[in-house]
């Protein structure tokens, strides 16, 4: 068995510098059978020299022959040999003939791959199976759409791209509503239907039918334009409420479905940890690139080697994720899984979250490079100023008297604590790759870390109103 070709790295998509002979996707390859001979080049040989290694040195057999005893196939052969091994001008062309091979295959290697989907030329022709059997076939059906919706226009292709065309047809009564729907969830925390997964005779009615209504003709009118969408929403006055509760009010309408008040609802998982990385100043903004793998990734996806430098503090919507299972802090703060379709996360409070944030190397890290940037501002002495500052970065007002002595006393527990031992302070300033420099491990900062650490738990942190 002879293979002729440039043995590069990855042959069969494994990665190594190997090759496996008979292999297919998902297959075990060539198995339970004996190669004489396995011969790997790493130039593309000439036709002569292919042929001289199955019949017995036809290379040299005819390189000893005179010019008179060349027949037209050797002289075709030698020529060939020789353009391929001596000629300079094509020994020059071929390198560049490779160059050019190898810059495209480098480009093309870049590139993400995607799966796409062909219509075939004759459609396929289906059947309705007799109790689900594949073999048991009943009344041939042709491509149609619910007679209970409106109708499939003759002009229209019976395929993906007409279904298309159909789904957002303006007289079409679902799509606009669902859409609007899920956006209406996103802003106000529960949607105008309350069972998206299930928005049909079966689930939840709207509660409010006419402004579901409105909002997906309003949708269709100015071209299924979401920004327009969502800005409408955020700016009406129902968006606009407090979402403070009076207790007669929370008596009639517990789950706010009059819209009486301002939505309140925790945020989402992705949201707590950019908010985290946002308000430290560790955040990466850069938009697009691979998934990332921060810190708790390498523990819950062994073997598995966490990224470094920006890698570490790219927003959350880039972390790398396996389909059955998120990142560990994601998953403790309510994020779905991917193995099957979640349009609505059910949301849990629960005491692992509070120990998520007070010890997860992420917000750890967050904290102590927050409570840097606040200690810089302020005087040692002024432990009160980097409190109130701290609580008004993390809940956007000022802090109560009553809550400042909450927080004092925190504080000052803390920096008792760490005093009684400079490596304490250390250890837990050391935690995450940023660093910061000898003379901020003291043990007022770690004390401030700590401070910023409970506070990332804290109800008006982590909660939307």
């Amino acid at each position: 068995m002879i293979v002729q070709d440039q043995l590069t790295k990855n042959i069969t998509g494994g990665g190594q510098d190997t090759i496996a002979i008979g292999a297919r996707f998902r297959d075990v390859g060539f198995k339970k059978g004996v190669v004489d001979e396995f011969h790997v080049y790493d130039v593309e040989l000439s036709e002569i020299e292919s042929k001289s290694l199955y019949e017995n040195g036809n290379l040299g057999a005819v390189a000893v022959k005179g010019g008179s005893g060349l027949s037209t196939d050797d002289k075709r052969l030698l020529k060939e040999h020789y353009l391929f091994r001596y000629r300079p001008d094509v020994l020059k062309l071929r390198g560049q003939l490779q160059s050019a091979r190898k810059a495209v295959a480098g480009l093309e290697n870049g590139m993400q791959e995607i799966m796409v989907m062909k219509e075939q030329p004759r459609p396929r022709t289906s059947f309705v199976l007799n109790r689900g059997a594949y073999d048991a076939r009943g009344e041939k059906v042709k491509r149609e759409t619910p007679s209970i919706l409106p109708e499939f226009d003759e002009d229209l292709a019976r395929n993906r791209l007409g279904l298309a065309k159909w789904l957002t047809n303006d007289e079409h009564p679902l799509t606009a509503r669902v859409a609007v729907n899920r956006y209406w969830q996103m802003v106000f925390g529960q949607g105008l239907v309350r069972t998206p997964e299930d928005f049909g005779s079966q689930g939840q009615p709207p509660t409010h039918p006419e402004l579901l209504d409105w909002l997906a003709a309003d949708f269709i009118e100015n071209g299924w334009d979401v920004k327009r969408l969502l800005k409408v929403m955020v700016s009406s006055n129902t968006y606009r409420q407090s979402s403070r509760i009076s207790s007669e009010l929370l008596a009639s309408d517990p789950e706010n479905r009059w819209l009486a008040r301002g939505a309140r609802y925790r945020l989402p998982a992705e949201m707590i940890r950019d908010n985290a990385l946002q308000t430290s100043g560790l955040l990466v903004s850069r938009i697009g690139g691979p998934p990332v793998k921060p810190y708790e990734v390498a523990v819950s996806f062994k073997p598995t080697k966490v990224d470094e430098g920006d890698g570490l503090y790219r927003r959350s919507l880039y972390t790398y994720w396996k389909r059955t299972g998120p990142a560990p802090v994601m998953m403790a703060l309510d994020a779905s899984k991917r193995d099957v379709c979640s349009v609505k996360r059910e949301t849990t409070a629960t005491p692992l979250q509070a120990f998520v944030f007070m010890n997860d190397p992420q917000f750890v890290e967050a904290a102590r490079q927050l409570a840097s940037k606040v200690s810089g501002l302020y005087d040692q002495t002024d432990s009160d100023g980097r409190l109130r500052h701290l609580f008004r970065i993390l809940t956007s007002r000022k802090v109560r008297p009553s809550e400042l002595a909450v927080l004092r006393q925190l504080f000052n527990d803390q920096r008792a604590y760490f005093e009684e031992d400079s490596a304490r302070s250390k250890a837990f300033l050391g935690v995450g790759a940023s660093e910061l420099s000898e003379n901020e491990t003291t043990p007022e900062l770690a004390a401030l870390a700590v401070v910023a650490s409970g506070l990332f738990s804290h109800d008006e942190c982590i909660m939307k109103r």
